[in-house]
């Protein structure tokens, strides 16, 4: 239940500042707009403020806003006719500026979340800087089943005092200490602080040549120096940038494996987004912030891709319209934006088909 509403917070979080965007970009220009609507299908509550009907639908999968001149109109004769009216009479800027209302407001919305995970946790620092941050001590955060670490007693929360003479050693320097001991002797400090020792011969006996000793122990700083939120707000707006490329190329080769049926480790789809989102969930705000994130950029840039139906491809064809100086025939910018919509459901559900069956059948 807990993933189900953290997921829904998530995602429906990034529809509503997405279509809001549009929204404000939209009565930036003086464009009406009709209806602004958060979910999809029937409509289940709605209520008119300032000539907009505000609406919540029934299926918590996206929104939308209904603008003057988006389709065309029908005449006396049944037949199609180009819209006189809205967005189909506006200049190009004007258009642009309304369909990448949403695409900036997603890239923003994830700077801020990235942001606030990194302020909460800086340990994510590294992820957004590759800056690692400063840390100090290390305590035991897990301890493997059936491991020597277990057999010497250790449990969770012993704090590193020292470890083959390394006083107060980082996990990194108690991980080399380990690694390079003859003979291992620690210093602990349980939770209460009472201090113990313990030793055991090291390298273990009956390792394979090449074969790296294991302690079977999990650690974590002791303690983290703070990040100030506008440091993590340049690094993440940074981060944004860089990472723009690199989810351009993940979702061509997420799609590319849809398609023919190879592992997909670049998309996520429904089924993945709820899984990570519980695994998330499980651990803390800070990870579902991280996460939020995420979805945010993700979601910014596959709506700027220049498919039909996005708002890339709207955008590439409202300036292919400026370029040759006529429209389209009336109907046929809705049908390739149909097509474009249609492509992009069928390639989601070939991925969450995929995704059900790594979970049934591993």
């Amino acid at each position: 239940m807990l993933t189900a509403v953290v997921f829904l917070l998530v995602l429906m979080t990034a529809v509503l500042v997405h279509e809001l965007a549009h929204y404000l970009n939209a009565r930036s220009v003086g464009l009406p707009v009709r209806a602004f609507s958060i979910g999809m299908g029937p409509v289940v509550a709605r209520w008119r403020w300032r000539e907009t009907e505000w609406r919540l639908s029934l299926l918590p999968l996206g929104g939308y806003v209904d603008l003057p001149g988006m389709a065309p109109k029908v005449g006396e004769d049944g037949r199609l006719e180009h819209p006189d009216e809205g967005m189909a009479v506006r200049p190009l800027h004007h258009k642009l500026w309304v369909l990448v209302g949403g695409v900036i407001a997603n890239y923003g919305l994830g700077i801020l979340l990235l942001a606030a995970a990194v302020t909460l946790a800086p340990g994510y620092r590294e992820l957004v800087s590759g800056q690692a941050p400063d840390v100090r001590g290390a305590v035991v955060v897990g301890v493997a089943e059936g491991s020597i670490a277990e057999g010497l007693g250790i449990v969770d929360g012993d704090r590193v005092v020292a470890i083959g003479g390394v006083r107060e050693p980082t996990p990194a320097e108690a991980v080399d200490a380990i690694r390079s001991a003859q003979g291992l002797e620690l210093q602990l400090a349980g939770e209460d602080g009472s201090l113990r020792t313990v030793t055991t011969d090291w390298p273990p006996p009956g390792l394979a040549d090449g074969e790296r000793p294991l302690l079977g122990v999990q650690l974590a700083p002791l303690e983290v120096d703070p990040v100030g939120f506008g440091t993590a707000l340049i690094e993440s707006a940074g981060f944004g940038l860089r990472i723009f490329p690199e989810m351009v190329a993940g979702f061509a080769r997420g799609f590319g494996s849809a398609l023919s049926g190879r592992p997909n480790e670049d998309v996520a789809g429904p089924v993945g987004m709820v899984t990570l989102v519980g695994q998330a969930a499980q651990v803390g705000l800070a990870p579902v912030l991280l996460l939020a994130a995420l979805i945010n950029f993700s979601l910014a840039v596959f709506n700027l891709l220049p498919i039909p139906g996005l708002d890339g491809g709207r955008m590439l064809l409202a300036t292919v319209v400026a370029v040759r100086g006529r429209p389209f025939r009336p109907g046929q910018e809705e049908t390739l934006n149909f097509i474009g919509i249609a492509a992009v459901l069928f390639l989601i559900v070939l991925i969450t088909v995929q995704e059900l069956g790594g979970l049934l059948f591993g």
